[in-house]
């Protein structure tokens, strides 16, 4: 009797001692562990780094792809239609070329002087310089800066550009205006400049002739139909110079021409783009008197010779500069107009 009175407490104390030990397993089981993770204010969210990168790819127009964290916000500009695209958007370059538009009053002006220089030469800028500027992206001209490419790709992206005519060099002002987080500036840069262009063509007589001719001495070239000057005059004026077959000269649509040839349709009007490589280089047109057929162009008997700014009318390229070019020539050729015209 008392061995199975102790058999049964034993079996009594050990079911007690199970209970307790499950208890406390389960108990360790269901407990909350603290969480590491820090409060957000009220009305804030967080958000994964990757979610928040924009970027945007694209190919130049030398079949290039170029990857770009967005927004872009330092530009180094090796042509000019850089400059003008960063003006229109209210936006300055961390670095320009000498003698280019920068310094234009229609540009940056004074403050010109206080933007990071670029030297060596327009064909082969200083490479060190650019780096110094630190850029994120660097706007090059087709036909010129292809070869720079490995020499930058330490530095940033080489865009190459190259506009043919108005379209294009609105794109390109659209495209920056994205690259840059400025796309309500781009689009007011643009009606600005369709305001007054369309004005022109609407309001224009057409009954003067012009021609853009460009040159550092008497072997010149001219801007044909087939260039971005040459075809926006087309559309404001009479241009009888049709494009030629190959493109040449310092743009697009440009050709080698001779005087002889000027004077088979001898323009009312000359704009005269003069580039000078020295401080002794003279205006091209006043090289052009010691040749006896200049004086038998009727532009040069009636004083319509026009000596324009080369960095705007040559180089500029881009939406400001065509419309200067266009309030110019047009100022020049029909001076009622142009009173009238949309500023």
């Amino acid at each position: 009797m008392r061995k199975r009175l102790a058999t049964m407490f034993l079996i009594f104390v050990i079911f007690i001692a199970g209970c307790s030990s499950g208890s406390q397993d389960k108990g360790r089981e269901t407990q909350a562990v603290p969480e590491t993770t820090t409060e957000q204010p009220a009305g804030e969210t967080t958000h994964n780094k990757a979610e928040e990168a924009s970027t945007e790819t694209f190919k130049d127009l030398t079949g290039t792809e170029i990857s770009l964290d967005l927004p872009v916000e330092k530009v180094a500009c090796l042509t000019e239609i850089c400059v003008d695209a960063l003006v229109e958007l209210g936006l300055k370059p961390v670095a320009v070329t000498a003698g280019g538009l920068a310094p234009e009053p229609e540009f940056y002006g004074e403050e010109a002087a206080n933007l990071g220089q670029i030297g060596g030469s327009f064909f082969e800028p200083n490479l060190e310089d650019i780096s110094l500027a630190a850029p994120e992206l660097i706007i090059g001209l087709e036909g010129t800066h292809e070869g720079l490419r490995d020499g930058l790709a330490s530095i940033a992206p080489l865009y190459i550009v190259q506009p043919k005519n108005v379209q294009e060099s609105i794109e390109f002002l659209e495209h920056m205006g994205k690259l840059t987080g400025r796309t309500s500036e781009a689009e007011e840069a643009k009606n600005r400049f369709l305001d007054k262009f369309n004005y022109y063509k609407e309001h224009s007589p057409k009954d003067q002739s012009a021609l853009a001719m460009y040159g550092s001495d008497v072997n010149f070239g001219i801007d044909t139909a087939g260039s971005l000057v040459g075809s926006m005059l087309a559309e404001v004026t009479d241009y009888p110079w049709p494009a030629p077959e190959a493109d040449g000269g310092h743009q697009a649509g440009g050709m080698a021409y001779s005087l002889e040839k000027v004077l088979e349709n001898d323009p009312d009007h000359l704009f005269v783009e003069t580039f000078m490589f020295g401080p002794d280089a003279k205006p091209l047109s006043e090289q052009f008197k010691t040749n006896p057929l200049w004086s038998k162009l009727s532009s040069v008997q009636h004083d319509r010779v026009h000596e324009v700014r080369t960095s705007v009318w040559a180089s500029g390229r881009g939406t400001r500069s065509l419309g200067i070019i266009l309030d110019e020539a047009m100022s020049f050729m029909y001076p009622d107009v142009y009173e009238k015209a949309v500023e």
